[in-house]
C-alpha cells in the first residue's frame, strides 16, 4: 500500500515538473535575452577600439582599462558623478521623509478629507513628467532657479510625492492597531509613534521607493538637460551625450563611460534587494 502511495506521488511529481519545463526554458530564454546587451556592454569597456571592430561579441584579448581612465578623466566623469550622486541623494532623501509624514498623516486620520487627499496624490502617478514639463519650467524660470539645483531637486520631488505616498500609505495601513494601542498607552506621541513605529516598519517600502524612484532620477536625462545648461553642472546621462558626441566611433570608451553610470544603480539594488522585494510583496497582498 504504501508503496503504491510512493509511486504516485513520485507520478505526481514528476508531472509537475514536467509542466515547468516549458516556463522554465522561456524564462531561461528571456533571461539570456536581457543579460546579453549587459555582457557585451561590459567585455567592450575592457577593449581597445581596434580589437572592438575586430573582434565584437568575443572576450578580449588583452583586456585594459584605458577606456575607464579616459572616461573618467577626459569628460569629467568625477565632476559628473558627483552631480548625480548630489540630485539623485537629495532629491531622493526629501521625497522619502516628505511622503512618510504625508502616509502617515493619512493613515491616522482616516477621513473623509485624508482619503480625498490621498487619491489626490495618487493621481499624480498617472500623469506624464513630459506633460507637466512646460509649467514646470515656467514656474521654475519665474523663481530664477534656471541653472540651480535646486529646481531640479524640486521638479524631481515633486515627481516622487504621488507614488511614495501611494506605496507607504498602502504598507502603513498594514500596521497592527494593537501595537499602535499599546504604544499609546505607553505614552508615545502622534510623532514618536511617526518615528519608533511606522517609519522603521515601513522600510521594506522605503526600499521600493528608493530602486524604483532613485533609478528614474538617476538616469533621468530631461529634466538635467533642460534646466541645467552650464557645463559644470552637467549629470552623468547629459555627460555621456556629449562624450559620445565626441567619441563617436571609439566604442570602448563609450561603454566604459555607460559602465560607469550604471554600476550605481547595480549595487543599490543588490544591497536594497531584500526591502526592495518585500516591498513589493507588501504592496501586492493586503
Amino acid at each position: 500500500m504504501s508503496t503504491h502511495v510512493n509511486t504516485r506521488t513520485t507520478s505526481r511529481s514528476a508531472l509537475r515538473l514536467a509542466r515547468r519545463i516549458p516556463i522554465n526554458l522561456l524564462l531561461i530564454a528571456l533571461s539570456i535575452v536581457m543579460i546579453y546587451p549587459l555582457v557585451i556592454i561590459v567585455i567592450t569597456a575592457f577593449k581597445p577600439n581596434l580589437e572592438v571592430l575586430t573582434n565584437p561579441t568575443g572576450l578580449p584579448i588583452a583586456p585594459t582599462f584605458d577606456n575607464f581612465v579616459t572616461s573618467w578623466q577626459d569628460a569629467g566623469f568625477a565632476n559628473l558623478f558627483f552631480n548625480s550622486v548630489l540630485l539623485t541623494v537629495t532629491s531622493m532623501t526629501v521625497a522619502t521623509f516628505v511622503a512618510a509624514l504625508a502616509s502617515y498623516a493619512i493613515v491616522r486620520q482616516a477621513t473623509r478629507i485624508g482619503s480625498g487627499i490621498y487619491l489626490l496624490l495618487a493621481a499624480g502617478i498617472f500623469l506624464p513628467m513630459q506633460l507637466a514639463l512646460v509649467p514646470q519650467f515656467r514656474v521654475v524660470r519665474d523663481l530664477g532657479l534656471i541653472n540651480n539645483y535646486v529646481g531640479v531637486i524640486l521638479l524631481y520631488i515633486a515627481g516622487a510625492l504621488p507614488f511614495g505616498v501611494f506605496l507607504m500609505a498602502a504598507f502603513m495601513r498594514q500596521v497592527p492597531k494593537e501595537i499602535v494601542e499599546a504604544a499609546v498607552i505607553d505614552g508615545a506621541g502622534y510623532f514618536t509613534l511617526f518615528r519608533r513605529i511606522f517609519l522603521p516598519l515601513a522600510r521594506p517600502a522605503i526600499a521600493t521607493f528608493w530602486v524604483l524612484q532613485g533609478v528614474g532620477v538617476w538616469n533621468d536625462y530631461l529634466v538635467p538637460q533642460l534646466l541645467l545648461t552650464d557645463p559644470s553642472k552637467r549629470t552623468l546621462t547629459t555627460g555621456v551625450l556629449y562624450f559620445k558626441a565626441q567619441y563617436l566611433a571609439d566604442w570602448g570608451n563609450i561603454m566604459a563611460a555607460v559602465l560607469i553610470m550604471s554600476l550605481p544603480i547595480l549595487l543599490l539594488f543588490v544591497f536594497a534587494q531584500r526591502f526592495f522585494v518585500s516591498g513589493l510583496y507588501a504592496g501586492a497582498v493586503k
